[in-house]
């Protein structure tokens, strides 16, 4: 891909977040698309042959401009796999405040928009593999607790950390985002980590800042 088209096809993916975050919209059509972006409706179909794929694509698009990678790799340097979480748990709050906008508009969207909810089950597919890789790590440590299987763990981490949590509790109920932070690392101690090792999510954290 040249950059001409690397730079087409961005501002294709902003302009598709431009609409679909408007407030009261549910669907978006490449038609729209194509006009906000000032594109043919051929130079978007030239970069996604399908309206799920443009989606699909805008979702990973939103999590490469906020660093979501960069955010995983630097938590992944902590000394093990509690200290992994914690660190995890403390960014995530902040986050998917730069996201929810997106997140918002895929999650109402899906309700009755296919394409939108296949794009938004593709993102979170993608989350629930990130947290197989920290169950994964804490299984290896001997800190998983023994009555969890790591599929049933990585599913139970991915449904406690989701954004629509994070929204109900942040964005509907007011809670301050150390208030959450608190409330997921105390959940994901007292329900998933081997009550015998000692050290909290909570001291995991405070030994690394």
């Amino acid at each position: 891909m040249s950059s001409k088209d690397g730079d087409t096809r961005v501002v294709i993916l902003e302009a598709a977040r431009r609409l679909v975050t408007e407030p009261g919209r549910r669907s978006v059509s490449m038609a729209e698309i194509a006009s906000a972006a000032g594109v043919s409706r051929q130079a978007v179909y030239l970069h996604f042959e399908t309206r799920t794929q443009l989606l699909v694509a805008l979702v990973r698009h939103v999590d490469e401009v906020h660093g979501f990678a960069a955010l995983l790799r630097k938590c992944e340097r902590a000394s093990d796999g509690r200290a992994v979480l914690a660190e995890f748990i403390g960014a995530w709050a902040g986050y998917v405040a730069r996201i929810t906008d997106v997140a918002r508009a895929m999650r109402a969207a899906g309700a009755t928009d296919e394409d939108a909810a296949l794009a938004w089950r593709d993102r979170m597919g993608g989350f629930t593999r990130v947290c197989a890789g920290f169950v994964a790590r804490l299984e290896a440590e001997g800190a998983l607790a023994d009555d969890w299987s790591a599929s049933d763990a990585a599913d139970f981490l991915a449904t406690l950390l989701s954004i629509g949590n994070w929204q109900e509790l942040i964005e509907e109920r007011g809670w301050s985002r150390p208030r959450y932070v608190r409330a997921m690392r105390r959940s994901v101690e007292q329900s998933l980590l081997d009550p015998v090792q000692s050290k909290t999510l909570e001291t995991a954290a405070r030994r690394r800042s």
